[in-house]
């Protein structure tokens, strides 16, 4: 009769729909005889309902509790991280022409102020010597000018010649200086357009990219990025990209020391973060950072993939906690707590980081708390409970 009756009993909790029950190891006992009493199947099954709540009330579970521990005041934050030039630059030609010499290829180190192509461009070349000879003939022109206001300002005075036709003349020399002023800033554009057919390093740097041969075509018309000839780049310092998760954004600054290291590469590498966007994705909830490393003599590839390790400060009071402690309420997160007269408390906590099997949590908890370790669905604040085991500490994870 007695597992006829423990079978009904577990069958009638299954279906009564008054609650969710939550086994463990250490509430086997209490959940069963929860389930005798709702199926009336106890000793005192033919009690009166309000006395068989009143004695539920005043039934007290078994609880694990854990300590808090303190957080330490540092932290590391691991994230995927991507190398690229501390500095580069896409080298398109302003000239139209073609290309005559190519002086460098990928790979070949160049230094500021090198030549690295040259356009032939004739007819920018004729259209200077056409300019130059402009510049000749209002130069010749301001000189008759001159000579011709010398000689009327020096035959007014004896009225061989009238004072309307000095002004003119000394009109005409403010012409012809204009003129030749117009004929210089020519000569000056055709030679920055001249100047454009040679092509030069704007710093020291590597070829990482070639889109010309010699022979080739190229307009200066074009100011599509695609269309460049060379890409340069500096890789002596190695700029790391990383996306740093919206929970961790408050804490990465610029100053920040990281370690990278590479798959490819046997030894860590000490980077720093040097500037954050400041602003989180919309679409992913992160937010841009990039560190800056020392690359000597090129050894790491720009555009390789490695594990970036950010030291942060931690948040000041944080503590570690269990991961199964956490309970989320009318949108909350909260943990179940035992205060000093063995009740059940619940507290709204703040979690800074989640580090896999435990959690930081910023605000909220104290070291002197005991949490309840996988609290029992059926606990509310106010639960008389009973601690099962001495407190005990949980070591801190890493991340």
């Amino acid at each position: 009769m007695g597992l006829k009756r423990l079978a009904i009993a577990l069958a009638v909790v299954s279906v009564c729909g008054t609650g969710v029950y939550v086994f463990t190891r250490a509430d086997n006992g209490a959940l069963l005889a929860d389930a005798l009493r709702y199926a009336g199947l106890a000793n005192n099954a033919h009690a009166n309902p309000a006395q068989q709540t009143k004695a539920d009330a005043q039934r007290v579970r078994e609880v694990r509790v854990i300590a808090p521990v303190a957080a330490p005041e540092s932290v590391v934050l691991t994230l995927s991280g991507r190398t690229a030039p501390v500095e580069q630059a896409l080298l398109s030609s302003r000239a139209s022409g073609i290309v005559s010499e190519r002086r460098v290829d990928i790979g070949d180190k160049v230094k500021a102020g090198d030549v690295l192509i040259v356009i032939d461009a004739p007819e920018v070349e004729q259209e200077l010597r056409r300019a130059r000879a402009a510049v000749d003939q209002a130069k010749a022109r301001l000189t008759l000018a001159r000579v011709n206001l010398e000689r009327s300002e020096s035959l007014v005075g004896k009225g061989h010649t009238s004072m309307q036709t000095v002004d003119e003349r000394r009109a005409a020399e403010l012409i012809a200086k204009a003129d030749v002023a117009a004929a210089a800033a020519e000569v000056k554009r055709l030679e920055e357009v001249a100047g454009f057919q040679t092509i030069r390093a704007p710093f020291d740097g590597t070829i990482i990219a070639r889109h010309v041969e010699r022979g080739d075509k190229v307009s200066g018309e074009s100011g599509q990025q695609s269309g460049y000839l060379l890409r340069i780049g500096r890789l002596d310092e190695l700029r790391i990209e990383v996306d740093v998760p919206q929970s961790s954004s408050l804490v990465v600054v610029p100053g920040s020391a990281a370690k990278v290291q590479f798959a490819e590469w046997p030894q860590e590498l000490e980077a720093k973060v040097v500037r954050v966007a400041s602003q989180i994705d919309a679409s992913s909830s992160t937010m841009r950072a990039e560190l800056l490393m020392n690359n000597p003599a090129g050894r790491i590839p720009a555009g390789l993939n490695g594990q970036v390790s950010i030291h942060v400060e931690a948040e000041k009071g944080a503590v570690n906690v269990p991961s199964n402690t956490l309970m989320t309420r009318a949108g909350k997160q909260v943990v179940a707590v035992v205060d000093a007269h063995s009740k059940v408390q619940w507290k709204t906590v703040r979690v800074a980081r989640d580090l896999g099997g435990s959690v930081v949590i910023a605000a909220g908890l104290t070291v002197s708390d005991q949490v309840i370790v996988s609290p029992n669905a059926l606990l509310r604040p106010g639960d008389q409970v009973e601690i099962a085991q001495p407190s005990a500490q949980v070591g801190m994870a890493r991340q």
